[in-house]
């Protein structure tokens, strides 16, 4: 009937712990207690985010969960409501309370198997689901079990295809995973456009100082990296980047900004000040040549943007000068770029010339927009004074 229900007594038990936390403790009895479901889950949502369920050893949340969510026998004092509750939060919450299992080998294992019986309960609905089956891909490439985790996460990634819209949630948790899973097998590339896509899904303040940084940093160097990564627009425009600065990896902007603005002086600079960072980076050390390679492509493409629309075609010299290159070098950085898809165009080796038909686009930051524009203009003014001329020399032509 209409009677008001008694909730477990753990409620009141952790109130008087957490002093701090009475008020939503209060919020959440009266509401469970009214039936007001929704109301006891926003207090929950609340509570779980207080950073003293995350000191080691403290198990709180799984109690909470095991006693007040979880379904119980309808003879019991009190039934739980998991099974009223949204199933995309029942899902987002019991990741957050499995946590409190602790990262040793045991507490890996605990997490999983209590995933997988709330998993169990939840397996009509999809996206309630593929959050659960990505939790427990996480927890098992931290167990080391990679090949699984590979797996495990190929078969979420099938599912999500055939979903039109999905929840930003479970975007986010996929490709957190995804990077996790390419971050441990040494893809740059692939670790690259996963942590980006998390990034595009996940709001930067549900990332502590220290994620944001760390992510940040790997982010950097993937980008550096990276074999196929050409474009470093994207990550330098991305705010994370913001948590390097004032820190020991603040380095790593000076660097990225001289490889996007192909500026070879500064490189070098940046490698020379900060060497014994840039040392301690195994990716870094073992690339060094790499790296040198592929300042020169970013220059190269940066020259040949520079150019005037009108006057595509290039002296060998004046790439070699802008590379830092001996000119007889310069055909082989061309054919490079030309087969990475960076630049299309024509050697001519006889005149060593190129002529640029296209060159891959940095994307737009706010100076580069400034300098395209200008270009625009240029372009305009070349176009307007020439069809002026036409018209005035041979109007027939243009009727």
């Amino acid at each position: 009937g209409n009677m008001s229900l008694t909730p477990p007594a753990c409620l009141a038990a952790q109130k008087a712990t957490h002093k701090h936390l009475a008020e939503i403790y209060d919020r959440i009895e009266s509401a469970a207690s009214n039936k007001l479901w929704h109301q006891a889950t926003i207090g929950l949502e609340e509570l779980v985010k207080d950073p003293v369920f995350q000191t080691e050893g403290n198990k709180d949340l799984l109690t909470l969960y095991r006693e007040f969510l979880a379904d119980q026998p309808s003879s019991s004092a009190w039934t739980g409501y998991a099974s009223k509750m949204n199933a995309v939060k029942h899902a987002s919450l019991a990741i957050v309370v499995s946590k409190q299992n602790g990262d040793t080998p045991e507490g890996i294992d605990a997490a999983i198997s209590f995933l997988e019986e709330v998993g169990a309960k939840l397996t009509a609905e999809k996206e309630a689901t593929l959050l659960i089956r990505m939790e427990v891909a996480r927890r098992t490439l931290q167990k080391g079990k990679v090949d699984d985790a590979k797996t495990q996460v190929e078969e979420c990634e099938a599912i999500l295809s055939d979903f039109q819209e999905v929840d930003a949630s479970v975007n986010s948790a996929f490709y957190l995973v995804s990077s996790l899973l390419h971050k441990t097998l040494g893809n740059a590339g692939d670790f690259y456009k996963s942590s980006l896509l998390y990034l595009a899904y996940t709001p930067l303040d549900t990332l502590t100082e220290t994620q944001r940084q760390a992510l940040a940093f790997d982010l950097g160097l993937a980008a550096l990296c990276g074999d196929k990564i050409y474009q470093f627009g994207e990550l330098l425009l991305h705010p994370i980047l913001e948590s390097l600065k004032g820190t020991a990896g603040e380095w790593l902007i000076a660097m990225l900004t001289a490889f996007n603005t192909g500026n070879i002086t500064a490189f070098e600079e940046v490698s020379t000040k900060h060497a014994a960072a840039i040392n301690e980076q195994p990716a870094l050390v073992g690339n060094t040549q790499a790296l040198r390679e592929k300042i020169r492509i970013f220059a190269l493409m940066e020259h040949l943007r520079d150019m005037p629309a009108d006057s595509r075609t290039v002296l060998f010299s004046s790439i070699a000068a802008r590379t830092s290159l001996p000119e007889e070098e310069v055909e082989l950085l061309l054919m490079k770029s030309l087969s990475l898809g960076l630049v299309k165009g024509s050697i001519s080796g006889v005149d060593t010339t190129f002529s640029v038909s296209w060159v891959q686009p940095r994307v737009m930051d706010r100076e580069s927009v400034g300098k395209q524009l200008s270009k625009l203009q240029d372009w305009m003014d070349k176009v307007q004074r020439t069809s002026v001329f036409l018209a005035n020399e041979t109007p027939e032509i243009l009727a």
